[in-house]
């Protein structure tokens, strides 16, 4: 049987891995968006937006599982409330993250 200790710290590494990878996704949207010209129409740029806003969703459940899954292996009663929170938002960062890439690569490439 595997520990609940040895969960929370590969949820942990995942996390942070996760989050990581969307930043790069998210400096690709940041990337296009600078390189609009000035008098381009929200209908242009709300897209993109969209797309950075999404991302961030997705980023902030990583770092949401971050926090959870570091408060849990630093709290004394090891909580299953926190063991139990730290591996749904693994799972809505797994989720998001296919969401957003599959959300950047269609504004990106076919928008």
């Amino acid at each position: 049987m595997v520990e609940h200790k040895d969960v929370v710290l590969a949820l942990l590494g995942a996390s942070a891995a996760l989050a990581g990878l969307l930043l790069v996704f998210l400096g690709l949207v940041t990337a296009a968006y600078g390189g609009l010209a000035g008098d381009d129409p929200p209908s242009v740029r709300g897209p993109l937006r969209r797309t950075a806003l999404v991302l961030m969703a997705d980023l902030g459940a990583g770092l949401a599982a971050v926090v959870c899954s570091t408060v849990w292996l630093t709290e004394l009663t090891g909580g299953r409330v926190l063991y139990g929170a730290t591996i749904v938002l693994f799972l809505v960062q797994i989720t998001g993250l296919m969401v957003g890439t599959v959300w950047t690569l269609r504004e990106l490439m076919w928008g």
